[in-house]
């Protein structure tokens, strides 16, 4: 009994810190754009809400970076 509770705390856990590690670029779609690279990085757009950047390790942000304005 005591090992099932265990697991079952660890489970929760681990769904808890997954959800919020995820929550901050939950609706984010990223997709780069290669033709638009250049020295600074590599070039991603949200297809969602229409973020641009560069990254520097040619991965997609971890953070949402839609413009807090105007919405």
């Amino acid at each position: 009994m005591f090992i099932f509770l265990l697991v079952l705390v660890a489970v929760l856990v681990w769904m808890a810190v997954t959800f919020r590690a995820r929550k901050a670029v939950k609706d984010c779609r990223w997709r780069e754009n290669r033709a638009k690279d250049s020295a600074e990085g590599r070039y991603f757009i949200c297809m969602n809400c229409g973020a641009e950047t560069r990254t520097g390790d040619a991965k997609p942000p971890r953070s949402c970076l839609r413009p807090r304005g105007g919405d």
